[in-house]
């Protein structure tokens, strides 16, 4: 439960017992009805055990063509990074929680964008924040989770580790995948390159020709992600870590896959070990690297087959 939805809780008490007031004691049937939701709504307050955290916060600062110093930077450019660098945030936050489809409406976009607080100095910037009104109360931000994710994936394009590419892009999907291409492509477009800040790390492009090498390294073509149905057996699943491990059809070698957050009951894999399944997976790959595999969906489960 996230700040917003506790303030939404205390809002309903209020409008119950508000209503409540109004009704007179003879309406028994009436007041009952409202006295039951109200109970309901104030049970589920008193099970929430708030827990104070610090906001995500990050700095995004550019340099290049279109920043002079820490005086400005031109309108139109600066309009058009954030928009793009919004939008990943956004994709690669929507993501850790769902599959995205490749076109449509961003699931709960509300949850993951970040407001601008104040300007950056030195190359020109931005202070970036989550709302307070995201702030999950029993989780990690998701916004933070969203800005480290982002920040280790460029890192991992301007190297030549394709292993590492291929790790910090395999818990995205595609969709997430290109809204970061597509902030980049804002950057090389306009012979800018910029700094990222937040935790106690930061990545940044030295020069616009890191930028060029980071798009070549992100491309489609470069790193490739697919769904693809693949006849595989399980050997078993380990949820509190999001993975499990499989075999495809007539291999030998064991692999790990994550699970994705489109999985609902991922223990039930540990039913269904040494069966043959058709199973839904996204296959990430960077250069010659090895494959990384990450579960989208269960597998239907033959019922003719017995459970090892």
């Amino acid at each position: 439960m996230n700040q917003k939805e506790m303030l939404a809780l205390k809002a309903e008490v209020s409008s119950l017992q508000k209503m409540l007031d109004k009704i007179p004691p003879e309406d028994v049937l009436d007041r009952a009805s409202v006295e039951t939701r109200l109970n309901v709504v104030k049970e589920k307050l008193e099970e929430v055990v708030p827990q104070q955290r610090e906001l995500a916060r990050a700095v995004l600062t550019f340099s290049g063509r279109p920043v002079a110093g820490s005086e400005g930077v031109i309108a139109d450019f600066a309009t058009k990074a954030l928009s793009a660098f919004s939008d990943a945030i956004t994709a690669v936050g929507a993501s850790l929680h769902a599959t995205l489809a490749p076109t449509g409406p961003v699931p709960n976009r509300q949850q993951y964008q970040m407001m601008i607080t104040g300007t950056a100095r030195g190359s020109f910037g931005f202070q970036l924040q989550e709302s307070s009104s995201q702030l999950e109360i029993d989780e990690d931000s998701t916004v933070s989770r969203a800005l480290e994710a982002t920040r280790n994936l460029l890192d991992g394009s301007i190297g030549i580790d394709d292993e590492q590419l291929a790790e910090a892009a395999a818990d995205m999907d595609q969709r997430a995948l290109n809204k970061i291409r597509d902030f980049v492509v804002v950057l090389n477009e306009n012979e800018a390159f910029c700094t990222l800040k937040h935790a106690d790390k930061s990545f940044h492009f030295k020069d616009a020709g890191q930028v060029k090498r980071s798009l070549e390294r992100l491309s489609t073509e470069y790193l490739s992600e697919s769904e693809q149905v693949l006849s595989v057996v399980f050997g078993g699943a380990l949820p509190h870590r999001g993975s499990c491990e499989f075999q495809i059809e007539q291999s030998k070698e064991w692999l790990t896959a994550k699970i994705g957050p489109g999985v609902e009951a991922p223990d039930s894999i540990n039913d269904h070990r040494g069966q043959v399944v058709q199973a839904k997976i996204l296959v990430t790959q960077a250069g010659r690297g090895r494959p990384r595999y990450k579960l989208l969906a269960l597998p239907t489960w033959p019922a003719s087959q017995p459970s090892e």
